[in-house]
């Protein structure tokens, strides 16, 4: 009556074997049996891929979904590869999943139309009574196409895709978070990102359009008279502005400091140059005829991006590369694209920024100086 049952208890050591008509599997039947199995496995050497071979926890991952699937681990080991920081399967796989695991009567029926890269396939499998198709795209309009099947075995290959996709469409449950090699290799994470920031030629480039559809088409407008305008302008201005010294930028303390000013051009006799019988900068730059409204105000924002990014590259981090950062800038702003006609202006707006390099304070002073410049163009 008061007799104690004690109760077989799993060991972590022991991995229960499952036994049916079809022979015996492997059959984790806890947590602490998975756990052991991956272990044991991820010691299997060359039995395993190399992206498996001592990586428990990978093993892990790639016998549940064997489990799952009710395959044999190593089988699905062999078709598995680290993709992107990924786990990938071989699209035969998927194939097969989808044959056996997606609870279709029989098989899945494939159809080819066309040949070459015109090529489509249409494949049909039978869900709940209902025929379900899914008919590919042409073969010449997949992007994506690193196994060598698509050469050798085009036929097979669009196959296997037809297969993946017929389950992501239909039932989309049986391969939920499984990918083959292709799709893990158009994965764009975060470690995958790229800058798709327009350059600033193309910034340029985008603005002179935009201006010119603005403001329509023009008779005699042309890229070589922008050029030849824009070289004129330049010479007049050099004759007109100062050059940037280090002395024009230190006190009388030598402290470095900018020299006080209040948005006005640091030079006000150049501001003089219509009672001296020259003309001024803001006269020069007015547009005639052929054209050059457009080209104008596309200068104007261009020395204003000038400025904000030699500014910005001077209080930005880490400091040791500031220097560095406003000599590509003026590099990049010196090219004929750009602000090439007007190097004064230019390296004048990175001199300055160099004089600031590393002091934040003096940023404000630094723009409104380079403003008072900028007003004079």
């Amino acid at each position: 009556m008061n007799q104690i049952v004690t109760r077989p208890e799993t060991s972590i050591n022991a991995i229960g074997i499952a036994t049916g008509v079809g022979g015996s599997s492997i059959a984790p039947q806890n947590l602490g049996e998975v756990v052991r199995f991956a272990e044991v496995m991820c010691k299997a050497d060359i039995a395993l891929p190399k992206h498996l071979r001592g990586n428990a926890g990978a093993c892990m991952a790639v016998a549940l979904q064997a489990l799952e699937w009710q395959m044999s681990p190593f089988a699905v080991a062999s078709k598995s590869y680290a993709v992107n920081g990924a786990i990938a399967y071989e699209a035969q796989l998927i194939a097969a999943v989808v044959n056996t695991r997606s609870g279709i009567q029989g098989r899945l029926k494939y159809h080819f139309e066309g040949e070459g890269a015109a090529m489509t396939c249409r494949v049909v499998g039978i869900l709940d009574g209902e025929e379900c198709e899914y008919v590919s795209p042409t073969i010449g309009s997949i992007t994506t196409k690193n196994s060598p099947l698509w050469k050798s075995d085009s036929q097979q290959q669009l196959g296997y895709f037809s297969a993946r996709s017929w389950a992501r469409r239909h039932c989309p449950e049986v391969i939920l978070g499984v990918y083959d090699r292709e799709e893990v290799e158009q994965f764009r994470g975060s470690e995958n990102a790229r800058d798709v920031t327009p350059s600033l030629a193309e910034r340029l480039q985008l603005a002179r359009v935009e201006q010119h559809e603005a403001t329509g088409p023009r008779e005699g407008f042309d890229a070589d008279f922008v050029t030849r305008e824009t070289e004129t302008l330049s010479s007049g201005h050099t004759t007109e502005q100062d050059d940037i010294s280090s002395a024009d930028l230190t006190d009388e303390t030598g402290s470095g400091d900018l020299p006080a000013t209040s948005g006005a051009a640091p030079d006000e006799s150049a501001s003089d140059g219509d009672e001296a019988g020259e003309p001024a900068t803001e006269a020069t730059a007015e547009p005639d005829a052929a054209g050059s409204p457009a080209v104008t105000a596309v200068i104007r924002m261009t020395m204003e991006e000038c400025i904000a990014n030699v500014l910005r590259d001077a209080v930005s981090e880490p400091k040791d590369q500031q220097a560095a950062k406003i000599e590509k800038t003026r590099a990049a702003f010196l090219e004929p694209q750009n602000l090439g006609a007007f190097p004064d202006f230019v390296n004048r707006c990175a001199d300055t920024a160099l004089r600031i390099a590393g002091k934040p304070d003096k940023r404000d002073e630094a723009k409104k100086y380079l403003d008072g410049v900028l007003a004079k163009q």
